[in-house]
């Protein structure tokens, strides 16, 4: 039997829902336009967003992240990679590189030989050979021992030069490394590129890809061969040798995959009249691979931004700054990458000396993966980035003049170490003994202007704002004893 009291109490109280709801609805929007964000919130806000004091610039910054297109120039991708990959990666990208970003297209075999047969009628009719020792174009067990001596040291060396550029900080290798993000897994490189392009492509990466990222490193025709020779010959750069129940597995899903494919009945997508290549251009513009790659006779839909070429790049310091890519991991005036230090106020935050010393041979500041690789620059052009950066990368928020001449005593020194010690500063930092975390300061003295090093100690997070480091909150008196001990702290000679 229904409880017709009970029913009266449950109308009573939604009909009061009801009411309360409309009412705090009509209040909302008062209540709404009388709040105003924290002017903290809109201070950090600002210097998140970069909103700081720039020198202006003699030339336009070219910000490598803002490319005109997300894949590479395809003028002579056929020199560059061997058919059968070029196939294979047309055919189902993810399949070659898990994280792949272009999309599976579907197409049949007879439209990938088209693809490449009009690829092939772009392409330069020959590409620059160099002169290959023949025992090193040999499989390694085809090799004689003097071959396999001769090929084991190129490989060794390359390794060193590996090293010293700093590679695996972009390229990962089988999953492992690329920390800043921007290149491609190299784990199975050796069966991708043609050794001959893969010379000219680390010898002058913009040659192949104008609006590429990565550096050209200078390398002599010694180091270049090593590097080549390494990337082509070394395990770490093959795939690896699958076991017999993984290749078991392998042919099962290959079948899978072309029994997907079959149910799915793909056929040529274009049919006309014309040569293979003609049908190729066609299958191209049908799948619009123009939007994010460069193809010669394929028109463009979208504006395409014109890039300076060196010819016409003027000052000096700009020519270095797009040769060697730094905007790859440095951001200047808001453009660039993020990886490494800001440089928009390096002249007033470091020595120019040492500027000039650390980029001609850089030395190991920065903890773990941060360590800026070897370019190979002469002293002239070193000089050339070290005076630009004094006079145009400057703030006129930092106070150099005020440490510019003081020479501090063994009491001041000492003040400010024993403040280091009870601030637990080597936590993170290493003078003597301490942590990686932050930098190096066991010559910080010769690295940093001094006038820059009281500024940091005062607000630490204006320069670089989510900067780990905590803000002691140090009185005037604390700051200049902590940067007399800081000084101190130079290379003894």
């Amino acid at each position: 039997m229904i409880n017709k009291k009970k029913i009266n109490y449950t109308s009573i109280i939604v009909v009061i829902c009801v009411v309360l709801g409309f009412v705090l609805a009509c209040e909302q929007p008062g209540i709404a336009q009388s709040l105003e964000p924290d002017p903290l919130f809109l201070e950090l806000e600002s210097i998140y967003r970069g909103d700081k004091d720039y020198k202006q610039l003699p030339f336009d910054l070219e910000d490598p992240y803002k490319r005109s297109k997300n894949g590479p120039t395809l003028k002579n991708v056929v020199h560059k990679a061997n058919k059968e990959w070029i196939k294979k990666w047309i055919d189902n990208p993810s399949a070659m590189i898990p994280n792949a970003r272009m999309p599976r297209l579907m197409l049949s075999p007879e439209d990938i030989e088209a693809v490449i047969a009009y690829l092939e009628s772009i392409a330069d009719s020959s590409f620059p050979k160099q002169e290959w020792e023949a025992g090193l174009l040999k499989p390694e067990d085809d090799m004689t021992d003097e071959e396999y001596e001769l090929m084991d040291e190129l490989v060794s060396g390359g390794k060193g030069v590996w090293g010293r550029a700093r590679c695996n900080i972009c390229h990962p290798v089988k999953g492992k490394g690329g920390a800043v993000g921007v290149g491609p897994d190299l784990g199975a490189v050796a069966n991708k590129v043609n050794r001959d392009w893969l010379y000219q492509w680390i010898k002058e990466p913009r040659g192949y890809f104008h609006e590429t990222q990565m550096s050209r490193y200078r390398l002599d025709e010694g180091d270049l061969r090593k590097l080549v020779e390494y990337l082509m010959q070394d395990w770490d750069f093959k795939p690896e040798e699958a076991d017999e129940d993984a290749s078991e597995e392998e042919e099962v899903a290959a079948s899978e995959v072309s029994e997907s494919v079959e149910t799915l009945d793909v056929e040529p997508s274009i049919n006309i009249e014309g040569t293979l290549a003609e049908r190729g251009k066609k299958i191209i513009e049908f799948n619009r691979c123009f939007v994010c790659h460069e193809i010669e006779g394929v028109s463009e839909l979208l504006p395409v931004k014109n890039q300076k070429s060196e010819s016409e790049t003027n000052n000096e310091f700009e020519k270095l700054l797009n040769d060697v890519r730094c905007m790859t991991c440095h951001n200047i005036q808001g453009h660039g990458g993020l990886f490494a230090p800001e440089l928009t106020h390096e002249g007033s935050k470091l020595k120019g000396e040492w500027i000039k010393g650390f980029i001609e041979t850089p030395d190991i500041i920065r903890p773990l993966l941060k360590q800026m690789p070897k370019f190979n620059l002469t002293s002239d052009e070193a000089q050339t980035g070290a005076d630009f950066v004094e006079e145009y990368f400057v703030s006129d928020e930092i106070d150099l003049d005020s440490f510019a001449n003081v020479e501090p005593t063994e009491e001041q020194i000492n003040k400010g170490k024993e403040i280091y010690a009870a601030k637990g500063c080597k936590t993170c930092h290493t003078i003597q003994v301490g942590g990686i975390v932050g930098p190096n300061m066991k010559r910080v003295g010769d690295r940093m202007e001094n006038g820059f090093i009281f500024f940091h100690l005062k607000d630490p997070h204006h320069e670089t704002p989510d900067s780990v480091e905590p803000d002691y909150k140090l009185t005037d008196e604390e700051a200049t004893a902590l940067t007399h001990y800081l000084m101190s702290c130079k290379d003894k000679k």
